[in-house]
């Protein structure tokens, strides 16, 4: 018999802090903050959805909080999108570290100077927690950890070691003077991203989508870097080139 309840209130507090799809909300309920409520939607498809998400958290030693049902057009307009998967969960605001705990805590980094599309900075912060390096964002002018960077990363997010920085130029400072080579990138630059030495303490620095680093954070660099382009495009786009970089000081640092 498949469930048809909802509540009409829908759930507690309002929308809140939200994340949504069924990675994410996996990723949450093992990850570092609170998840305060399940919500899925009603009938047979949010009965299968739940009945797989109990036997995840079965084999996971994970604890369920209270779950709630929504109709899917309701759950759609709650979540102000349709690309829920029939899941979603009220979490705690997303814990930001502290940058100087960043810089104890990594080697490898990721700095993104205005960076504002939520599926590239949910793409970076995937690869940056494959890789074990953190990412610094700053505060103004980007992307920060939304519900869609959450989906986009695949929940990565929820594992991730994100910092959140008031200037971006005062943190490359920091770095530098913590021991950290920074490394900005630019399709004119004249170094090749294969020719440098990323096995020292590393901040890769990427601008944005449209206009790449902005003239103050690029002067702070160390090196320019590039990745060679042999076809036809001018640029890639910033998630494939922080994966290149990343997985590059890996295979150097692992060799």
């Amino acid at each position: 018999m498949c469930a048809t309840e909802w509540h009409d209130e829908g759930p507690e507090e309002g929308r809140g802090n939200v994340v949504y799809g069924r990675n994410p909300v996996r990723e949450a309920l093992r990850g570092r903050r609170s998840v305060h409520e399940i919500i899925v939607m009603e009938g047979c498809a949010g009965d299968e959805l739940l009945s797989g998400l109990r036997d995840w958290a079965s084999k996971a030693a994970v604890d369920l909080p209270p779950v709630k049902r929504l109709p899917e057009p309701g759950l759609a307009a709650w979540l102000k999108t349709d690309e829920h998967q029939g899941i979603a969960a009220r979490v705690e605001p997303f814990p930001y570290l502290e940058p100087e705990a960043l810089l104890d805590s990594h080697t490898l980094l990721v700095a993104l100077d205005e960076v504002q599309d939520p599926h590239n900075l949910g793409a970076i912060i995937r690869t940056a927690e494959g890789a074990g390096a953190g990412v610094i964002i700053p505060r103004h002018r980007s992307a920060e950890i939304t519900p869609a960077v959450v989906k986009a990363s695949a929940g990565a997010t929820e594992h991730a070691a994100v910092a959140q920085v008031r200037n971006l130029a005062d943190f490359l400072g920091q770095a530098k003077a913590a021991g950290f080579w920074t490394y900005g990138t630019a399709a004119s630059a004249a170094g090749s991203y294969s020719d440098q030495d990323y096995r020292y303490p590393t901040c890769f620095v990427m601008g944005s989508e449209g206009f790449g680093l902005g003239k103050r954070v690029g002067s702070l660099c160390d090196v320019m870097v590039n990745l060679p382009l042999v076809g036809e495009v001018e640029s890639l786009n910033v998630s494939v080139t922080a994966g290149i970089l990343l997985y590059e000081a890996l295979r150097q640092r692992s060799a």
